[in-house]
């Protein structure tokens, strides 16, 4: 998941999943040690 997160992607602007959802979120879940679940 690592990968898949931290890869640019085009359709995103070229940027990582994880840098979208993170500014979205307003919140870092990588950095604090928190999970984020949705669904």
């Amino acid at each position: 998941t690592d990968l898949m997160n931290n890869r640019p992607r085009k359709c995103l602007g070229y940027k990582t999943p994880f840098e979208v959802f993170a500014k979205m979120t307003g919140k870092d879940y990588f950095l604090n040690g928190s999970v984020a679940l949705m669904g």
